[in-house]
């Protein structure tokens, strides 16, 4: 099966809401979000079968060497630092309306709006209405998405899956954490360095003291 990536977003949001829409559709084919030192920059990737239908100008086609190289991000159980405040978490129409009622009918509370793509409306949800923007899916007291726990890990919002804070990463079985950014050009240098798991342990903690 060939390995596709979302393309980078644009600074139209149109556009971009209307590539995680159809990124949404893949969502369960989601290998996950790497770092690629090669290209200097984050991908989204999914693995697809033959008969998947692909939108060249949403994805593009990555070479398995390319991965095989890249440090795949990590989202630790137990921190919670995405989603517990300034989350910016959101939910699509099309992914809303995959829900079992008692989730869909407290999203759809929630503020809305409607965007106009070029290719038809978009209806974004906005999640991160808790106390100092947290997910309104976010159980602080387990440090867990709801909808992760009872439902799937499909479930998720699509831009939930593909945002990380990079600080966590793993390579070929071993553990990273980011030592490093800058701004080389248009892309983005993050060095990382292996660590044991107690190590990994400790920044976890540090991480999630830093949420309170």
């Amino acid at each position: 099966m060939p390995y596709v990536a979302l393309r980078e977003p644009t600074g139209d949001e149109a556009w971009n809401l209307y590539c995680l829409r159809r990124a949404a559709r893949l969502k369960r084919k989601l290998v996950g979000v790497y770092y690629s030192p090669q290209l200097r920059r984050l991908l989204a990737v999914f693995k697809v079968a033959p008969g998947d239908r692909i939108d060249e100008e949403v994805f593009e086609r990555l070479d398995s060497s390319i991965l095989e190289a890249a440090y795949r991000m990590e989202c630790p159980p137990g921190c919670g630092r995405c989603c517990a405040k300034f989350s910016g978490a959101f939910a699509l129409d099309a992914e809303v309306g995959e829900l079992p009622p008692e989730f869909r009918q407290r999203v759809e509370a929630q503020p809305s709006r409607l965007v106009r793509t070029r290719r038809g409306y978009v209806r974004v949800y906005e999640l991160g209405t808790g106390p100092a923007g947290m997910c309104i899916f976010y159980n602080a007291e387990r440090r867990a998405c709801r909808l992760e726990e009872e439902l799937g890990r499909g479930y998720k919002p699509v831009v939930c899956l593909l945002t990380y804070c990079t600080v966590f990463a793993s390579r070929g079985g071993k553990l990273y954490l980011k030592a490093a950014a800058r701004r080389v050009g248009e892309g983005r240098e993050l060095a990382y360095r292996e660590v044991s798991e107690e190590e990994w342990r400790r920044a976890l903690l540090r991480m999630s003291a830093r949420r309170r």
